[in-house]
């Protein structure tokens, strides 16, 4: 026991804060600072240089790219682990026997969110039974509103309805329904006019509907992060690459008091001001040592998974928390802390969790369902696997086994529905 002892690592006070703060969200750690604002008077928060949301640099406190924003106050409930949450809230809403449709039907929709018709003949069939019907109402309970809608339009009317019953404007739902081609153009006034309403009431519901409503409900697979929190990761367009941000104390406006920094007393008060001191640059050693790590994470999981941010689930690339934590010569464990929780926006406007950027099977279940929907689809197993490889998927025969018999439960149900 003793020998054991002697090998054991301590870490210092310091890292063991860095480690803990990588657990915490953006919101958590913005709580955390709000506390120690309001205890320690050395410690301040000036005007932030970039914005929260996008990491633009501010002009005159304002962020170019995000003011103008409209704020609501309920939101749909978000959430936090994209698209095998919502299979797995799905699940728990359909009896034992309907899961593996609940599973199919997840797996069919686009990255949007969207339920697209059917592709085939075979596919058709598949989904004329009582058992798919009530697994696509599952998803779409279980999922944001617009989850599993066949086209946009109906995905945008399903949200205006939710907004219009949740504190957003009432005339969301007649002006989607019926006047999208209007609102393309502009012509307020004429909308105004078909609905018996103000040109202002229109302004103010269309103003609405291009900051709330959305064509893609999970984007890239994602759904929506928190409302109100900022994401703890950016990611941005820069040339031909991408750049990640991850908002240190400067960013923030974090800082010391200048005069209270400057200031030397004596006694129990030079000792009560200087124990400040300490503390407030011990926060924003953390704050910035955080932000360090958690950019250097997720610089490498954005450079493994280029394509997967550019282009969306089809180019998801296997990758695992152990893989990162060699490249960077880090414990698996500093990995894990710093994807939990974690949020990123992307340069299209959307978020996801960090955690979405590993697995090994987003993508190949995204190839293997389209292949099993097509035309013509795979013979057998072992052609399943020879299609998935040259498209770049090299999976388990075990693999394309499990969702070849998600398809044979859709078309048995289709069997039992048509025998007499």
């Amino acid at each position: 026991m003793a020998q054991g002892f002697a090998h054991r690592q301590l870490l210092s006070p310091l890292a063991v804060q860095v480690l803990a703060s990588l657990t915490l969200t953006q919101a958590e750690l913005d709580s955390l600072v709000a506390a120690r604002l309001a205890a320690n008077p050395v410690l301040v928060a000036g005007t932030p240089r970039r914005c929260r949301w996008c990491a633009c640099t501010l002009q005159l406190g304002r962020c170019p790219r995000c003011a103008g924003q409209v704020t609501l106050v309920h939101e749909p409930v978000a959430v936090e682990d994209e698209i095998e949450e919502l299979r797995r809230e799905a699940r728990l809403m359909v009896r034992p026997a309907l899961a593996p449709m609940v599973d199919l039907v997840v797996a069919q929709l686009d990255e949007r969110g969207l339920l697209p018709g059917p592709s085939s003949s075979v596919e058709a069939g598949a989904r004329a039974s009582d058992e798919w019907a009530e697994a696509v109402r599952a998803v779409r309970a279980a999922g944001p509103p617009g989850v599993a809608a066949p086209d946009v339009r109906s995905c945008l009317l399903d949200q205006a309805r939710w907004h219009a019953s949740n504190g957003g404007p009432a005339l969301l739902v007649p002006i989607v329904a019926g006047h999208l081609g209007r609102v393309a153009v502009g012509d307020h006034a004429e909308i105004a006019g078909d609905l018996g309403v103000s040109t202002s009431a229109v302004d103010d519901a269309v103003a609405f509907l291009r900051a709330r409503l959305r064509p893609s409900v999970l984007t890239t697979g994602a759904v929506a992060a928190p409302v109100g929190a900022p994401p703890d990761v950016i990611v941005r367009r820069r040339g031909d690459g991408l750049e990640v941000v991850v908002l240190d104390g400067a960013d923030l406006g974090l800082g010391l008091d200048p005069e209270l920094d400057a200031l030397r007393l004596a006694g129990d008060s030079g000792e009560w001001l200087a124990d400040r001191c300490a503390d407030a640059r011990a926060l924003l050693d953390v704050v910035d040592r955080r932000a360090g790590a958690l950019r250097r994470v997720a610089t490498a999981v954005v450079h493994a998974q280029r394509d997967f941010v550019l282009h969306g689930r089809a180019a998801h690339r296997p990758l695992t928390r152990a893989a990162v934590a060699a490249a960077l010569g880090v414990h698996p464990s500093t990995v894990s802390r710093a994807v939990q929780g974690a949020v990123v926006a992307l340069p299209d406007g959307g978020v996801l969790p960090l955690a979405a950027f590993f697995g090994k099977a987003v993508a190949v279940v995204d190839c293997l369902a389209r292949m099993l929907a097509s035309p013509d689809p795979p013979r057998s197993d072992a052609d399943a696997v020879a299609r998935l490889g040259v498209a770049g998927h090299v999976v388990a025969r075990r693999t394309v086994t499990k969702y070849r018999h998600l398809l044979d439960t859709a078309a048995a149900g289709r069997a039992k529905r048509s025998s007499p």
